[in-house]
């Protein structure tokens, strides 16, 4: 329990934020599936940058002082935003392009 305290969250524990989908309505079917890759990528990246963090956080907080490891900052945020990035997307090319 120790180890946990001041690490940052794992990729896959950090919910989507909301995000503003407008600029998705007007983009054509092809655009949106353009768009998801490359927020997939995106994505892929920032978990990758999160995970890092993470694992700097336990061996600080493991091998040095706890709670040093909340020190090091993470990608949470963006995380989070690229998750409702990716979202959104999704559900604007379900809505009117995956019938």
């Amino acid at each position: 329990m120790v180890a946990a305290t001041g690490c940052a969250t794992a990729p896959g524990d950090i919910a989507p934020a909301m995000v503003d989908t407008t600029q998705y309505q007007s983009m054509s079917c092809e655009g949106l599936l353009l768009a998801a890759q490359n927020e997939g990528v995106n994505l892929e990246q920032v978990s990758k940058d999160q995970r890092n963090a993470r694992n700097w956080d336990i061996a600080l907080n493991l091998l040095i002082i706890p709670g040093t490891g909340a020190l090091t900052g993470d990608s949470e945020k963006e995380v989070a935003e690229a998750k409702g990035r990716v979202l959104a997307i999704q559900n604007e090319y379900g809505r009117r392009c995956g019938k």
